[in-house]
């Protein structure tokens, strides 16, 4: 693509904010592009515009992060930390102008008279309350169970892909931009306040558990994609890597069935299911017969541990929020009330 090339290799990370801005045009053009050719399916297709414009930036973040990790000496989570700090803020910086693209049309189209849902149908919908369902009907464990499979789609997509995972992060944001725009929106219109009153506070209580849920997708899918690169420049084992991970994927597959059987409990089940992954994931490493490769994957196996923690640390801040902010619950209340 002729855009990667108007930057240095190390631009999006030496430059956030550039990152930041880049996120923010690629939206506008590929909401408007998907808008024109897709008239009536535009909100999944911007998205996957978005994404195809920042692949070509990604591949390049991805293939200096991992010669930067076969240079390591040894694992220490000082250095696990360090040496991706620069592509996680590039990524949150990519996020966060998707997200606030996302949120400002959702927030300013209905307000000139555009039917909001023939352009982010596909995001509106991921709204409970538009299906018919309690907002708030999400505890701490089933808040886990739903979004465990969005964490772990992440990892895989950047794991089998490399850049893949932009999708989903990409995704999210969108979701999370236009959902809480348009509910800030019909909140202050169905109560005759300002709408942008609702908004600065609704920001001010979700943007944490966005903060870490969000970066908890962006972690994992770092560790993926850098194991991903490290696969495809060692060849001879790509054969090996793809037995291994169809084999592991049918046994999860079993597993998780037999789990939605005979286990109610949704927190019992996202414990089985996350020691299950793990201990799949711990011996893919065995793949690996060079020393060197075999640490940069031990590298973001741990890379992705952390991400779960951060995860789990989201969902105990959006449970506690959902269950104790009684502003948050009167601007959900009045929004679906308007809706």
């Amino acid at each position: 693509m002729v855009l990667e090339h108007l930057f240095p290799e190390n631009w999006l990370e030496k430059k956030v904010g550039y990152a930041f801005l880049l996120a923010i045009g690629y939206s506008i053009i590929g909401i408007l592009v998907a808008r024109v050719l897709f008239g009536r399916n535009p909100g999944i297709v911007s998205v996957i515009f978005i994404s195809i414009l920042l692949l070509p930036s990604l591949r390049k973040m991805f293939a200096i992060e991992e010669k930067i990790e076969e240079k390591e000496k040894r694992f220490s989570l000082k250095e696990l930390l360090f040496d991706n700090r620069g592509i996680i803020k590039t990524y949150f910086a990519i996020f966060f102008g998707i997200f606030f693209t996302y949120l400002f049309f959702s927030f300013v189209l209905p307000q000139f008279g555009i039917d909001i849902f023939n352009v982010f149908k596909e995001q509106l919908f991921l709204d409970p309350g538009l299906r018919g369902h309690a907002y708030l009907s999400g505890t701490f464990w089933s808040i886990l169970e739903n979004n465990w499979w969005v964490l772990v789609a992440c990892f895989i997509l950047g794991l089998f892909t490399g850049d893949g995972a932009i999708f989903f992060i990409a995704w999210n944001a969108s979701a999370w931009g236009t959902i809480f725009g348009y509910r800030a929106l019909s909140a202050g219109i169905y109560a005759g306040v300002n709408p942008w009153y609702y908004l600065l506070i609704l920001l001010g209580i979700v943007i944490w558990h966005i903060i870490l849920e969000g970066g908890a997708y962006i972690i994992v899918a770092t560790a993926g994609s850098v194991i991903s690169k490290d696969i495809i420049s060692k060849s001879k084992e790509v054969r090996k890597f793809v037995i291994y991970s169809l084999f592991a994927g049918m046994l999860l597959i079993v597993f998780y069935f037999l789990l939605k059987q005979l286990i109610l409990s949704s927190g019992i089940y996202f414990m089985i299911s996350v020691g299950i992954f793990l201990i799949a994931l711990y011996f893919m490493s065995t793949i690996f017969d060079d020393k060197k490769h075999r640490e940069v994957f031990t590298y973001n196996y741990w890379l992705f541990v952390i991400g779960i923690i951060i995860f789990i640390l989201g969902a105990l801040l959006e449970a506690g929020v959902l269950s104790y902010s009684g502003m948050l619950n009167k601007i959900y209340s009045m929004s679906y009330m308007f809706i």
